[in-house]
């Protein structure tokens, strides 16, 4: 008489395939979302960079609304026209702004940037101080300043640190758990 397969054997190979590529692409997804959020969260604090979500389109196309511009420190004297640079709009301390530089002006010892955004059809009327240390766009990343500006809001910074633990305990819980193969 022959011996037939068993049918299920064939599957546990398949089977233990499977659990692992799930593992190990959980765990990748969880490890790049940990270090993006590290990225965004304790990047700017740790190294010298700021980041910050576009929120309006007074720069598109160049900065289209959702990008998440990157800035680099730099003197104000090493800034010039062509540049693009972040500022607190003259007059408050909370609004950020960030324009092109269109002029440089000069006006009693002290200098100003004119600044006007690409979408913009006339140039700031504010004058921006050219003195100390400012902000100057390196680059940016689309679509980012989406949640970027989500994160800002504490409850949804709260959900994205819990999701992420779940998530890590579910990968440590399915190592722990898993059943030793039988070689």
């Amino acid at each position: 008489m022959a011996a037939t397969a068993h049918p299920h054997r064939s599957l546990a190979p398949r089977l233990r395939i499977a659990q692992h590529a799930v593992t190990a692409s959980l765990t990748l997804a969880v490890t790049a979302a940990a270090l993006l959020m590290s990225l965004l969260v304790l990047g700017p604090h740790l190294f010298p960079y700021r980041i910050y979500a576009v929120e309006s389109g007074s720069m598109r196309p160049t900065l289209p609304v959702g990008s998440t511009v990157v800035l680099r420190p730099v003197a104000a004297s090493r800034i010039a026209v062509g540049d693009i640079i972040t500022f607190h709009r003259p007059g408050t301390n909370s609004t950020l702004v960030t324009h092109r530089v269109v002029a440089v002006e000069h006006s009693s010892g002290d200098t100003f940037f004119v600044t006007k955004g690409d979408a913009n059809g006339a140039r700031d009327a504010w004058r921006v101080p050219a003195a100390g240390t400012g902000w100057r766009y390196s680059f940016s990343i689309p679509y980012l300043g989406y949640p970027v500006a989500a994160l800002k809001q504490p409850v949804v910074r709260f959900g994205f640190v819990a999701a992420l633990a779940l998530a890590l305990t579910a990968v440590a819980l399915v190592r722990v758990w898993r059943v030793p193969s039988t070689r």
